[in-house]
């Protein structure tokens, strides 16, 4: 006959594993990555769960897209920060509109929401090759999916007339359209070798943030402290 005290141990042990796993897989992403110092810059980078058409030719379109995804998420609407698409458009490059230019800025490091590095700098996101693939998503999970860009990762510049919501067969009446590989991290990271219809298929988009910087913790532990006096001299003057 089964022993009842070990038999609800048991079961309590299967459950508290169950729980470790679901919380581990549903932990939330990381925005500040690990072995940066107080007053540190850097950047973030994800790509979309969400997905959509390339036919807009207007690139505020596709930023406002990436937006709303980051915005979903409380940790990253939390930072405060601007959002812009990895892509390019007949009149703006990626490289322009994520400000990565290498030609006018050396930037920071670029960092995804699992706490890994993706490119040290403007030049190195855009000479090729990035560290790691750019597969996580806006929630830190890992998405290795089609993605939109119109752009050479050899210079974040447009891929012939192949651009978001431009290029195509006239006489098809299609737009074609330049896509990556999320799971790429050399060849195929935003250009792959496939082309995309832009008017009938569904897929991610890159999003990379505005700067942000490591903040002081002693800093924010005044202020907290400062905040807790105030509400404690409030309570006594009730």
């Amino acid at each position: 006959m089964p022993n009842f005290k070990s038999t609800i141990v048991g079961i309590c042990l299967a459950v508290s594993s169950l729980g470790l796993t679901a919380f581990s897989t549903l932990a939330a992403p990381i925005t500040i990555p690990t072995g940066l110092n107080p007053g540190d810059q850097y950047r973030i980078a994800f790509v979309t769960s969400t997905i959509r058409d390339a036919t807009s030719s207007n690139i505020a379109d596709y930023n406002a897209f990436v937006t709303a995804a980051a915005n979903k998420v409380s940790e990253l609407a939390g930072l405060g920060t601007g959002w812009t698409a990895i892509g390019s458009t007949a009149s703006i490059d990626a490289r322009d509109n994520t400000n990565t230019n290498f030609t006018t800025s050396t930037g920071v490091g670029i960092y995804l929401l699992n706490d890994t590095k993706l490119a040290d700098n403007n030049a190195d996101l855009w000479d090729g090759n990035i560290d790691v693939p750019l597969s996580i998503d806006e929630n830190g999970q890992n998405l290795v999916t089609v993605v939109w860009t119109g752009t050479s990762e050899f210079s974040g510049q447009p891929v012939d007339d192949f651009v978001l919501g431009g290029g195509g067969d006239p006489e098809e009446g299609d737009l074609i359209t330049v896509v990556g590989n999320s799971g790429a991290s050399s060849f195929g990271w935003a250009e792959s070798s496939n082309l995309s219809n832009a008017t009938t298929e569904l897929h991610s988009f890159y999003a990379i943030s505005g700067l942000l910087t490591v903040a002081d913790t002693a800093v924010l532990a005044v202020f907290a402290l400062g905040l807790a006096g105030l509400g404690f001299v409030r309570r006594r003057w009730r």
